[in-house]
């Protein structure tokens, strides 16, 4: 078969890279068009687990929705692993004065929890003090989609919106990212 000469435009462009291009621009666009419902999906799962109310290792109800007003740093993890949390409550309380934080323990789905007997193990464990909500349900931990192996620090603005997540064991340099995330409390709160 003789070889077929490779054609090119006056542009040096070989004939269909222009409807290619044009193609994938326009799929690039379509997948971006298809994100934006994403992020409206969003609020409402943040809304559901803000008004979700929790009850911490004295039994008091606690939520998200309670805080609103300031800046709040939740921090979720597995219950087997709320020691990490205290180095995270120290050295962001020094970086950030004033900061609220938001403890949830989440709790394994699949053994059963005594939740009676797992607050009063936390009230013996935890420093005093320190209030960890219990998340039974793992409410949490499906909202956002988290691995609490680690602790996952969620940054809420003042008016409750999730504006930025990390996660890992405390590090200096992952508790000034973690700082520097933080919205500025609204003119005329208080901490």
């Amino acid at each position: 078969m003789p070889a077929r000469a490779a054609s090119r435009r006056a542009d040096g462009s070989a004939p269909g890279m222009q409807t290619f291009w044009t193609s994938t621009l326009l799929s690039l666009v379509a997948v971006l068009a298809s994100a934006a419902p994403l992020a409206q999906v969003a609020a409402p799962v943040t809304d559901r687990v803000a008004e979700l109310v929790l009850r911490d290792q004295y039994g008091n109800a606690d939520a998200l929705a309670r805080r609103r007003g300031a800046p709040v740093v939740a921090v979720v993890v597995s219950v087997q692993r709320l020691a990490m949390i205290e180095k995270w409550e120290k050295d962001l309380s020094k970086r950030v004065p004033g900061i609220r934080f938001l403890n949830v323990a989440d709790l394994p789905a699949d053994v059963p929890v005594d939740l009676d007997r797992t607050a009063l193990t936390l009230r013996k464990r935890v420093p005093p003090g320190v209030k960890v909500l219990l998340d039974p349900t793992r409410e949490w931990a499906t909202a956002f989609g988290l691995d609490t192996a680690l602790p996952n620090l969620l940054v809420f603005d003042a008016a409750g919106t999730l504006t930025a997540r990390f996660r890992g064991r405390w590090t200096a340099g992952l508790a000034a990212e973690v700082a520097a995330a933080m919205p500025l409390p609204a003119t005329g709160s208080a901490p």
